[in-house]
């Protein structure tokens, strides 16, 4: 007798347990007209791992199918298994029939609405990406089906499938408050793409203006971000693809991995990676390649587990570009990316927050909060990106106007200059021209004096020596400043063919006759035609031979040695005179460069800097080959015209071996 109570008292528990997990929520007529009643924490959950299981056999009693009261909203996706929800509603007296169940996310593959009437008929509804938008009971951006509801409860079934990270939600409204809603979603999102269009305009401009690579860049990100959202936000369906089911369906993955492979191009180009770090670079195009490399796989093989690992690499993205812009603005001291590193914060910030909802990672206990959640924080990051954008804009001018300032001053700069050259041009050319003529009167003059019955007088002589001596220096002085300012406004020599030999042999007269008494010219056989500047080449070789003349003592003799091989031509200078210093010989060369040992030597500093010059300009080249306790020994090397070395060269006969001595 006291097995009865207990076993009634058993199947009373049951009952009220099957009571619990089959009790209908009522839908009350206060509810439901401001905003969405969640109906997550009201469904009974039974997973369908092989997907073979039928809306016929969830129906059988001897099925032993067992459904699990769980809250929907924790129910992460990331499998190709099916799942099926079972919830009831029902109505309370006189509050509105017109009643509608959405369904969270958008992007949601196919889910198949089963319900049954009192009479035991079962109605479908096919929702989600891969069936037409066209085909929808409810046609909005939200996947949302009707219910018929009355005083006794019914029973709805969803069977869901889908590829991806996905947090699930149901919640029911009043038909007249979603429609409301969608009408406030698409003049948000009208006003959002109206937005975007602006900004892609005014990046476009900035781009013409400024000529930087940054804003075409963004631009693009703009509009992958816009794109992207409208996917998301379930708009593809209806807008691209209402017929066209699957190409919407993968139209999601695609815009999302071209949104995240071009915004780890915009960020890797804002701050000029690869400025700090190369690897940092090659790391954000490697991310944006993969992100890239994705988009073929879910546009044409549909491989709808591609975007779980792309959700966690734009986690990985994310915390390097956070970790790598704080290293930037802290370690390296590049505090002109301040205001962009706090906006790039909180942007990445938002992403991940956002990517560890789609894992699990975070729950959100109202979709509907998410789901708005997703465009305002977009919209603030927006606004915030065109902030960092126009301040680096901002910068970009400023840098500009102070280029041009800087050009405009240079300019300034260099057109006194020029003034200022061109007046000193003139000048010399007047004093040059105003000298040579009183130095070739007075150079007359002494000649003739000393020719005269009085100038054979060793004093006069030794005068007239003097007089003729200063003149011939001043003379070559002028020559050198003359040629020297030629040179350094850029005058080219004058092109023509001529005989190396004829030089040669205007070098016996490069002085008075004790100067030349001290000459020794050698020469090899053959021939040797330059094309050049007669008058300048002479010009390089004598400021060589009268370099020696000077550094030596008066009684040596200076060596001129020419050799020709198969295409060059070579003059070696040697004398007698004290050795250069080593820490001088890097500065031979320069213009007006004078030695410590020439302080009691006339000169300019133009002779070795005005032949090294003239011998470039021709091709070839004056060199230090040595200078020792022996001498100093300068070699001048200059290229033959080998075009014109079949010709006979009129005066080669005249320095035929062994050596002609003057």
């Amino acid at each position: 007798m006291k097995a009865k109570p207990c076993l009634v008292l058993f199947l009373a528990v049951l009952l009220w347990l099957f009571a619990q997990g089959a009790e209908a929520l009522v839908l009350q007529e206060s509810k439901g007209k401001e905003g969405p009643i969640s109906l997550a924490g009201e469904v009974e959950i039974f997973r369908d791992a092989p997907g073979n299981i039928t809306i016929e056999d969830i129906l059988s009693a001897g099925s032993g199918i067992k459904f699990i009261p769980r809250d929907v909203r924790y129910l992460q996706k990331h499998s190709d298994d099916v799942f099926w929800i079972r919830f009831s509603l029902q109505q309370e007296p006189g509050a509105a029939s017109d009643w509608v169940v959405q369904i969270f996310p958008t992007w949601v593959d196919d889910v198949r609405v089963y319900s049954q009437d009192p009479a035991g008929k079962i109605s479908l509804h096919q929702l989600g990406d891969r069936h037409p938008f066209a085909s929808r009971a409810i046609q909005t951006s939200v996947l949302a089906f009707p219910v018929a509801l009355d005083s006794s409860p019914r029973t709805y079934y969803l069977r869901i499938k889908t590829h991806g990270p996905t947090v699930f939600d149901l919640n029911a409204w009043q038909k007249s408050t979603l429609e409301r809603s969608e009408i406030n979603r698409t003049i948000f999102f009208s006003a959002f793409a109206g937005a975007i269009c602006v900004m892609v305009l005014m990046n476009l401009i900035f781009w013409v203006w400024l000529r930087s690579s940054i804003y075409p860049i963004y631009a693009l990100f703009l509009v992958a971000m816009l794109v992207a959202i409208v996917a998301m936000q379930g708009y593809s369906s209806s807008l691209f693809f209402p017929d066209d089911p699957l190409r919407a369906d993968r139209f999601v993955d695609v815009t999302s991995c071209a949104l995240m492979s071009i915004a780890a191009v915009f960020a890797c180009r804002f701050f000029n990676y690869g400025q700090y770090s190369v690897w940092a670079a090659r790391f954000m195009y490697l991310a944006a390649a993969a992100f890239a490399a994705m988009i073929p796989f879910s546009l044409w093989w549909g491989i709808g587990n591609i975007i779980q690992p792309a959700v966690y690499l734009e986690i990985v993205v994310a915390l390097f570009n956070l970790a790598f812009v704080v290293w930037i603005v802290v370690g390296r001291g590049a505090r002109q990316y301040l205001l962009a590193a706090v906006v790039f914060g909180v942007v990445d910030l938002s992403w991940i927050f956002f990517s560890l909802v789609l894992l699990g990672y975070v729950q959100v206990d109202q979709s509907f909060i998410l789901e708005t959640l997703i465009p305002f924080s977009q919209l603030a990051n927006l606004a915030l990106l065109n902030f960092a954008v126009a301040s680096r804009s901002r910068q970009a001018e400023l840098k500009l106007r102070a280029q041009r300032k800087r050009a405009f001053d240079s300019m300034k700069v260099a057109k006194q200059a020029l003034e200022e050259r061109v007046r000193q041009r003139e000048f010399v050319a007047i004093v040059s021209h105003e000298f040579r003529t009183p130095l070739a009167i007075v150079d007359a003059v002494a000649h003739a004096l000393e020719l005269s019955p009085s100038g054979q007088d060793d004093r006069v002589k030794r005068s007239v020596g003097k007089i003729r001596k200063a003149i011939r220096r001043l003379a070559a002085l002028i020559e050198n400043i003359l040629l020297d300012d030629a040179l350094e406004v850029g005058s080219r020599p004058v092109a023509r063919s001529f005989d190396l030999w004829d030089v040669i042999g205007n070098i016996r007269s490069i002085g008075l006759p004790e100067d030349n008494a001290r000459l020794s010219i050698s020469v090899a056989r053959g021939q040797a035609m330059c094309r050049g500047d007669q008058t300048r080449i002479e010009m390089a070789i004598r400021n060589l031979v009268q370099n020696a003349l000077k550094y030596s003592p008066a009684d040596s003799a200076v060596d001129v040695r020419c050799d020709t091989s198969a295409d060059s031509f070579s003059v070696t200078v040697s004398n007698k005179g004290a050795p250069i210093p080593e820490f001088e010989r890097s500065g031979l060369f320069e213009r007006y460069f004078r030695g410590a040992t020439s302080a009691n030597v006339p000169g300019s500093g133009l002779g070795l800097h005005i032949s090294r010059t003239i011998a470039q300009q021709h091709g070839g080249d004056v060199t230090l080959v040595a200078s020792d306790g022996e001498g100093t020994v300068f070699c001048l090397t200059l290229p033959l015209d080998l075009g014109h070395q079949d010709q006979e060269a009129p005066h080669a006969a005249s320095f035929e071996a062994p050596a002609l001595k003057v």
